[in-house]
C-alpha cells in the first residue's frame, strides 16, 4: 500500500469524491480506493434492522422522562456508554415471543433469549395500562430460546417484555414501564420485527 508523506497533511479523514478514502489506523494515516459497501438486504438483515428501529422508538418514548433517562445513564456508567446505547445493546441481544392467542387461567409458553444481565432481568406483562411482573421466583435463565410458563386471569390484550430491573428511579419500585426494553423477535422468514402480543379470551 502506498504511504502518504507530506508536511501539508498530518491527518486526513473521510472520502475524496467517490474515488479515495482517507483514514487513520494505529496512528498511521492511509488512503485507499473507495468501495461501495455490500448491502445484500437479506431477510435476516432486514429483521434485525426492524428490531433496532422498534427499540429506538421505544427509547424515544422513555427518554421524555428526564428521571428515567438519568436512571438509564447511571446504569450505563460501568459500561462507559450512554443509557441509550445500553438500552439498544440489551435490546438487540434479547428476543421474546409468545402465542397469538390464549385462554383465561390457561398457562401459555413464552420463549426468550435474554441479553440482559440475568441477575437483573425481568419478564413483564403490559395490558395497555398496568405493568405486571411475571418473572419466575427462580429468575430467568441465560442462554438461547429458554421458555417460561405464564398464566393470565383476565381477558384482554397483553404484551410481553424483557426488562432491566436494575434501572430504577429513586423512590420507585418494580415493575415500571421504563425498565421494559423489548417485546420483539426478529422474524427471519419475513424480514420483520414480530411483537410478543397475546389476546386472552
Amino acid at each position: 500500500m502506498p504511504k502518504w508523506i507530506s508536511p501539508l497533511f498530518t491527518d486526513a479523514r473521510n472520502a475524496l469524491g467517490d474515488s479515495v478514502v482517507f483514514s487513520n489506523w494505529k496512528g498511521r494515516s492511509y488512503f485507499r480506493s473507495y468501495v461501495i459497501p455490500a448491502n445484500p438486504r437479506t431477510l435476516k438483515q432486514q429483521a434485525n434492522r426492524n428490531v433496532l428501529k422498534e427499540l429506538v422508538k421505544r427509547w424515544q418514548s422513555i427518554k421524555g422522562d428526564a428521571d428515567a433517562k438519568a436512571a438509564w445513564n447511571k446504569a450505563a456508567l460501568p459500561y462507559q456508554i450512554s443509557g441509550y446505547n445500553l438500552f439498544t445493546k440489551f435490546g438487540r441481544l434479547s428476543k421474546v415471543s409468545c402465542p397469538a392467542t390464549g385462554s383465561v387461567n390457561v398457562p401459555f409458553t413464552v420463549t426468550y433469549t435474554c441479553g440482559i444481565p440475568i441477575a437483573d432481568a425481568g419478564l413483564y406483562v403490559f395490558d395497555g395500562t398496568n405493568w405486571i411482573d411475571k418473572t419466575p421466583a427462580t429468575g430467568l435463565e441465560a442462554g438461547a430460546d429458554k421458555t417460561v410458563s405464564i398464566t393470565l386471569g383476565t381477558a384482554g390484550t397483553y404484551y410481553i417484555f424483557l426488562a432491566y430491573k436494575k434501572v430504577l428511579k429513586s423512590g420507585d419500585t418494580s415493575p415500571k414501564g421504563y425498565q421494559a426494553i423489548t417485546k420483539w423477535m426478529p422474524d427471519y422468514t419475513t424480514g420483520l420485527a414480530k411483537e410478543a402480543k397475546i389476546v386472552i379470551s
